[in-house]
């Protein structure tokens, strides 16, 4: 995968974002943000691993985030119930149905899709760009001494 300034620059905003809404939660929801941070975390963690080049499916890990943010959620709602996984697991499959965050997880979705694409294809087309004139510069460098 590509290295350099550019990769460090979009690596740079994606933990400035986390820290951020990181920050915004625990200062908005304190311990209970705190005690479920890893959903987010964890979103974070695939985010980083898609941008370097990692084998993620954004459509479907951004399925997963969503639906394991409703269990979390159902779970602190309803604190006098215990629920099996079956049935946790069972809520989240009916996600699209019931719309627990609105039309939030298709909008969210569909931007971060595109700009991760966008992102980490222009930071590819560079290398790419760099690595051709590598490769032009050898090839005059050896034209012209001979």
């Amino acid at each position: 995968m590509p290295s350099g300034i550019t990769l460090e620059f979009f690596r740079e905003l994606l933990e400035n974002a986390e820290k951020s809404l990181n920050d915004m939660f625990v200062r908005t929801y304190g311990m209970l943000y705190m005690q479920n941070s890893e959903v987010f975390q964890d979103l974070f963690t695939e985010l980083k691993r898609y941008y370097t080049g990692g084998n993620v499916n954004l459509e479907e890990m951004l399925n997963d985030f969503w639906a394991r943010l409703l269990e979390r959620m159902f779970q602190l709602i309803n604190p006098q119930y215990h629920f099996s996984e079956d049935y946790l697991e069972c809520v989240s499959k009916y996600t699209d149905q019931l719309k627990p965050f609105g039309d939030v997880p298709r909008k969210l979705k569909i931007q971060v899709t595109r700009a991760f694409i966008a992102a980490r294809t222009f930071v590819q087309g560079l290398t790419v760009g760099r690595e051709v004139a590598n490769r032009v510069s050898k090839v005059t460098e050896g034209v012209s001494s001979l």
